[in-house]
This record gives structure tokens, C-alpha cells and sequence, in this order.
């Protein structure tokens, strides 16, 4: 979730969408993505997980039509102004941890979502702590299928290690 700046989970959220999502989502978000009018943030990372992300808390529970988020995420880049985050959350207790998640497109402006910045010590808040408390997920923004988040949380990681590859290449060329 940490060390992905605004343009690079931009550029996440663009590459996961064209790959993973429906055409509706391809229609909904993308062009909002490519031209800046939408913020976004990784809401993968969670205290006490380190880096077993696999081992996902934070719920997502079918409540008639809509989904209920609960849970909480952390070094989360640029949710303290973000329009919408890259979910993975936990829809199923009852089957092995990697096929019990699912990955969702979560509206970061609702009430029931707080965000605190996470100081620091040269003073900045680029990091912050998420909790979601009945949180709402609309139906339509379940990317991929139920219990398949796992496999589009990779799909995510691919495109943040070529593009970290991509900058590697742009800075040594650039180099005297």
C-alpha cells in the first residue's frame, strides 16, 4: 500500500481495471482515471498482517444488494484525498485464506470510512491508517468474481513491479 505515489496507483488502478474489470468498469472509471479527476488508493495492508496479505481481516459481507466493509488497512498512500480505493477484503472464513478474498472498487468518500495520517518523522503524512465501519460497496464494483481477489491482488502487484522497473530504467538511463 506504501510507496506508490498518486500518479503510480493511478496507473495501478487504470491497468488493473482494463485488465480485470467488466466493461462497465472500463466505461465508469477509466477515462476518470487516465485524466486525473479521480484519486485513488490501495486499501491492501493491514496492522498486525506484515506481509502476509493473503491473511486479509477486513471483511466484506453480501447484505442484500449491497456489500458491508469492516475492518481496517494500513500505509495506505494518499487515502486522505482519495476518490476510490483498490480493495481486498475477506468474503469467506470458511475456505483457504487465499480463495476466500475478493477485490472491490470502494467509494472512499462515504461517512462510514475514517482516515488518519500516519506522521512521519520529517513532519509528513503521506501514509495513513484506514478504518471502514459498515462501510458500503455497490454490487457492480466486485472486480473479477467472488472469492478471485487474491488473483487480481497479483494482477495489481504485476503492474506496480513493472512500473517500478519501467522508473528504475527511465532514472539509470537518464544518468551521466
Amino acid at each position: 500500500s506504501g510507496g506508490v505515489g498518486k500518479i503510480g496507483i493511478r496507473m495501478l488502478a487504470a491497468a488493473t481495471v482494463l485488465e480485470r474489470g467488466n466493461d462497465d468498469h472500463k466505461q465508469r472509471f477509466l477515462r476518470r482515471i487516465l485524466t486525473g479527476e479521480d484519486t485513488w488508493c490501495q486499501l491492501f495492508s493491514e496492522p498486525g498482517s506484515g506481509s502476509d496479505l493473503a491473511g486479509a481481516t477486513t471483511r466484506a459481507e453480501r447484505d442484500g444488494d449491497k456489500w458491508i466493509i469492516n475492518g481496517q488497512k494500513v500505509w495506505t498512500t494518499s487515502a486522505h484525498h482519495a476518490d476510490w480505493g483498490l480493495l481486498l477484503a475477506r468474503t469467506d472464513l470458511d475456505v483457504p485464506k487465499h480463495e476466500g478474498l475478493s477485490y472491490f472498487v470502494i467509494d472512499m468518500t462515504q461517512d462510514s470510512i475514517e482516515v488518519h495520517p500516519l506522521k512521519q518523522m520529517n513532519g509528513y503524512a503521506s501514509f495513513n491508517l484506514v478504518f471502514f465501519t459498515d462501510a458500503i460497496v455497490e454490487p457492480e464494483n466486485l472486480i473479477s468474481e467472488v472469492g478471485n481477489g487474491w488473483a487480481v491482488a497479483m494482477n495489481t502487484f504485476s503492474h506496480q513491479s513493472r512500473g517500478a522497473a519501467a522508473w528504475r530504467r527511465c532514472a539509470h538511463a537518464s544518468e551521466p
